[in-house]
């Protein structure tokens, strides 16, 4: 049998993935954070390689060609790209014996929208927060480049949008834009990367309206809410085919997001914000298409980037350009690079034909029918044990776990936990750890959290800062030296132990094997239930389409509510998308064809308004997510049973993770979020997993 042709593509950079073609398709691809548990991990690529081999049953060495994507360096602070912030790559133990071969970041962009693409021919947009510097970039021969720039100065430019031309299987630039740091400049209201980036503004008022750049879906989220006309100064000065970041209104700024009960009290100020940000953006995206459709002549567009995920500007594009057919990639932030970087290598290093891509992007590994019972078996859920015991079990044990090197300081941490009570661990140097109950002034640190939250952190502390972005932990002061003092593998140990002493509650999960899964499903949603659906391999990019989902009926009246406050615990306004069979979509809103990837905006059918609630944003506009048999048979026929059930064909459908947590991998993930939401139900594979 002849060999296949392995080639390993991977991104270096926030939001990191490996991607493995086979014979020049995708045969496994992972994003980072899924594996890490951490929401954008990047630079490092050892966990996504890992994975990707490991599912593909093979090793390095039958890899037959490696392309990263160029380290950004504005990012990563100085490091080279051998040595990352966590050391060595893997890839560096074999540079010698593989080749590799690295590319330009809005090259490798470019590539994932080729790859992926239903055209033939195309015109490709990439528009983001920033790429690689002009003397990295390796795109530059036939491009319109607009200024002038000597060698010795390309290196302080950065790339912010390119528009390519892909025909008879050649890819030519056809114009690239640069812009300087931002760094220099003092406004409050600031890109925290380029000056003159649509990419980076928007992260920059994500940070000012939320106080998290990477935020800007929940930013597009809070637009709807916002007035018009609150606000009328042009954000973009957009001309002679470009735009500009104006700066002059920025000096009227200085509220930026302190906490959440600030966001609250103040909300209509940050929702004006949204949607003036909003609208400006997108007037600069169409200024920007309309401009670079008149360098082609092509009237199918690829578009990715960053940018490329704001669903609502999408909608625009194809109601107010030339372009007749619009493809997004659906992962188009630096997620789609190691893709792009794959492709690249198959067909331009290789000089392997392109492969017609079938459109699936659910590449993670599939977790046979005997995993998934395993780790049902090997669960024990333990949010039904005496937690107040518990607790006080765990904090008078803990002191005999301190580190020896700690005895020499002076500190003091104070507990309050919900439902428990309040917990000093104070020590005075050269002395021994005390513990008490009372409350103290001057201490070095507070924190406020749940018992239940609190016995899951301590079982794994790299929760830290899922549960502060979700709210859930409220720390004040120095609460890092708790990792310091008590070995974070000890503070596990002693909640374990604290566990097994009161494990007379610990429950087993209670599952079923159902050989209808589907109807058995059908009707557990149309009863009400909200549900975790696993099914066979995560989908790549930051969108849930039916393989790691939360679903529930769209008509049920208070779902949005409940979602947010009792499953996701994130914030109320947030809205959740549609999932509908494809020849139906017309039905439920106003909009016709395809839109598998869940990137594009459509109004609801004024008929539907109040029949699908559960779907509907403020201004009446849904994110839509259209199913097929094609590429998701299973979900496709959840969709049509639950039809049947009820006589609408609309899921809602949301992601399988909560707010500032990466999407579940894992059986063990699932269950793990499972038990520790009000999700009545978990779906995984053939088996239902229920609470009681």
């Amino acid at each position: 049998m002849k060999k296949p042709v392995y080639v390993l593509g991977t991104g270096t950079s926030h939001d990191g993935s490996a991607c493995l073609l086979k014979d020049g398709v995708i045969a496994v691809a992972i994003e980072k954070e899924r594996i890490t548990r951490r929401k954008h991990d990047g630079w490092n690529d050892n966990d996504a390689i890992q994975y990707c081999l490991d599912a593909e049953g093979i090793k390095m060495e039958d890899v037959d060609l490696i392309v990263e994507a160029g380290m950004n360096y504005i990012f990563h602070g100085g490091y080279t790209p051998y040595e990352t912030k966590v050391g060595k790559r893997l890839i560096e133990l074999y540079r010698q014996t593989i080749p590799v071969v690295t590319i330009s970041h809005h090259l490798a962009h470019a590539y994932s929208a080729i790859g992926t693409a239903p055209f033939d021919e195309m015109a490709i947009l990439v528009i983001d927060g920033c790429g690689n510097s002009m003397s990295e970039c390796m795109d530059l021969d036939g491009a319109c480049v607009p200024d002038q720039i000597p060698g010795e100065w390309q290196h302080l430019l950065w790339e912010k949008d390119s528009f390519y031309e892909y025909r008879n299987n050649k890819l030519q630039p056809l114009f690239k834009d640069f812009s300087p740091r931002s760094r220099f400049f003092n406004y409050v209201f600031l890109p925290d990367v380029l000056k003159h980036s649509i990419g980076s503004l928007y992260e920059a008022a994500s940070m000012y309206c939320l106080g998290d750049q990477n935020a800007t879906g929940k930013l597009m989220g809070l637009a709807p809410y916002g007035r018009q006309g609150v606000y009328d100064q042009e954000i973009f000065d957009c001309r002679d085919g470009r735009f500009f970041v104006n700066y002059h209104w920025q000096k009227s700024f200085k509220q930026p997001f302190r906490n959440y009960n600030q966001f609250k009290s103040d909300f209509q100020y940050y929702a004006d914000i949204a949607y003036w940000v909003q609208k400006e953006t997108e007037r600069a995206i169409l200024y920007l298409v309309n401009e670079r459709a008149r360098l082609t002549s092509s009237r199918n567009l690829a578009y990715t980037g960053g940018v490329a995920l704001n669903a609502v500007a999408n909608a625009r594009i194809l109601q107010n350009s030339p372009f007749e057919q619009l493809y997004m990639t659906p992962a188009a932030g630096d997620n789609g690079l190691s893709i792009g970087c794959a492709f690249f290598g198959w067909m331009e290093v290789l000089k392997k034909e392109r492969i017609k891509f079938d459109g699936n992007s659910c590449f993670g590994r599939i977790y046979p029918d005997a995993d998934i019972v395993q780790a049902i078996e090997n669960y024990q859920d333990h949010t039904n044990v005496n937690i107040p015991e518990v607790v006080d079990t765990f904090f008078s044990n803990l002191a005999q776990y301190s580190r020896e090197d700690a005895a020499e300081l002076a500190f003091a941490l104070q507990f309050i936990i919900k439902g428990c009570g309040v917990y000093l661990v104070e020590q005075k140097k050269g002395e021994p750890i005390q513990l008490s109950n009372k409350m103290i002034a001057g201490v070095n640190g507070t924190v406020i959290i749940d018992g239940r939250d609190f016995m899951q952190w301590m079982l794994n502390f790299n929760l830290t800062h899922d549960l502060i972005g979700s709210g859930r932990l409220q720390a004040e002061g120095d609460i890092a030296g708790l990792r310091y003092i008590f070995d974070s593998a000890k503070m596990r140990e002693t909640m374990e132990e604290a566990i097994r002493l009161h494990n007379g509650n610990v429950r087993k999960p209670i599952y079923t094997y159902e050989p209808d899964v589907v109807g058995t499903t059908a009707r557990l949603l149309a009863e009400g239930k909200v549900i975790g659906w696993f099914q066979e391999g995560s989908e790549f990019g930051p969108r849930a389409l039916g393989h790691r989902s939360i679903l529930a009926d769209p008509g049920r009246k208070d779902i949005q509510q409940f979602i947010n406050s009792k499953v996701k615990f994130r914030e109320d306004f947030r809205p959740f998308a549609p999932s509908v069979l494809l020849q139906d979509v017309s039905t439920y809103f106003r909009y016709e064809g395809e839109s598998p990837y869940m990137i594009m905006v459509a109004q609801v059918q004024p008929d539907w308004k109040d029949r699908i609630p559960g779907v509907v944003h403020k201004d009446n506009s849904c994110r839509i997510q259209t199913v097929t048999p094609q590429w998701n048979k299973r979900y496709y026929e959840l969709l049509t049973a639950f039809k049947k059930e009820t006589g609408v064909g609309v899921l809602l459908n949301t992601s399988f993770n909560r707010k500032n947590m990466p999407i579940v991998e894992t059986p063990e993930h699932a269950l793990r979020f499972f038990f520790e939401c009000d999700l009545d139900c978990l779906v995984m594979g053939d088996y239902i997993v229920y609470k009681n």
